[in-house]
């Protein structure tokens, strides 16, 4: 992954929808992710605890979607996405490097969120190029 790109994974985290719920709100936010812009890359999430030669090597989790983001457009991004969760329940799982968190939020938190965890890889970033 490149330096410049911060991979945030994300589903709605409700044990009320059933998978068809959760894919099919994947599916119309997959499409106005890619419409939006401001990741460089959005697909669906790939199980990569599959079995081996189950279902063609891997199954696609169920309303997972991983997009790829530049540090500068993940407050932008996370606010679209909040959006859209509105007061929905949701996980978010963000990787930057060795830098890894995962939150649990709703979607009108989750601008808030982003904007802690962009500010904080800023940080980590600024500290990393300054020690060399």
């Amino acid at each position: 992954m490149s330096e410049s790109l911060v991979e945030v994974t994300f589903a709605l985290d409700s044990s009320r929808l059933d998978d068809y719920e959760r894919q099919e709100f994947a599916k119309k936010l997959l499409k106005q992710l890619r419409d939006q812009g401001d990741a460089e890359s959005v697909d669906r999430a790939d199980d990569l605890s599959s079995e081996v030669g189950s279902k063609g090597g891997l199954d696609k989790l169920v309303g997972v979607l991983t997009a790829k983001v530049p540090l500068d457009k993940v407050v932008s991004f996370m606010g679209f996405v909040g959006g859209k969760f509105a007061e929905k329940p949701m996980k978010i799982h963000v990787k930057d490097g060795d830098f890894e968190v995962t939150i649990e939020t709703t979607g009108e938190k989750a601008a808030l969120t982003a904007e802690k965890i962009a500010s904080g890889l800023l940080d980590k970033r600024k500290k990393d190029s300054a020690n060399g």
